[in-house]
């Protein structure tokens, strides 16, 4: 009897979160599958744990952490580490030029991309940085509730935010260009 109390306790607490949990998941995989085994995962880990869930007001945040655990896992496992983009570097021309009072690199290549493109760039990001990319930007969370997702300093989550952006901007800068360069080569040096 306790049991199903329990379970139908935990059903109540993470309904809600069940999609938004999948959605972060799906950002950072590489494919639908992916995601839906992190998730699952995820839940299955949280109804493991349940008994030590102390604040039932933040279940997202718990879920979350649960979640980021279940993918770092993942990622060690598989050794995906070795497979990143190389490191790039902020020293782009265009991201020293840009004025403190003018939209930022960030801002600028978000507006002028597609959501594919921005996703593919997202996941093209280190993973440390993409994760605070990805709960700060996309998830909307502040930076306390990004640190405790992720077991790390407030400071910390502000440092990564800011490089993972600037690198995230460089990402879209330069598939901007090529992009343009690609339809200019393609429509007889007219750019289009």
């Amino acid at each position: 009897m306790r049991k199903a109390r329990s379970k139908q306790q935990f059903d109540a607490l993470t309904r809600p979160w069940r999609d938004r949990m999948f959605a972060v998941a799906l950002r950072q995989a590489q494919s639908r599958e992916v995601a839906e085994d992190w998730t699952q995962e995820a839940l299955l880990r949280a109804w493991r744990d349940f008994a030590q869930l102390t604040d039932q007001v933040a279940v997202y945040a718990w879920l979350l952490k649960i979640l980021n655990r279940v993918v770092a896992d993942d990622v060690r496992r598989n050794a995906r580490r070795d497979q990143l983009a190389p490191m790039l570097t902020t020293g782009d021309a265009f991201l020293q030029q840009q004025a403190c009072t003018s939209a930022g690199p960030f801002e600028q290549a978000v507006q002028t991309q597609s959501n594919d493109q921005f996703m593919k760039a997202v996941q093209a990001l280190p993973d440390n940085f993409r994760q605070v990319v990805l709960l700060r930007d996309i998830e909307g969370l502040n930076y306390q509730e990004v640190g405790e997702v992720l077991d790390i300093a407030q400071g910390t989550v502000m440092s990564r935010l800011s490089r993972g952006r600037r690198l995230l901007a460089s990402l879209l800068i330069r598939t901007e260009s090529a992009d343009g360069l690609a339809a200019t080569s393609i429509h007889g040096g007219k750019p289009t």
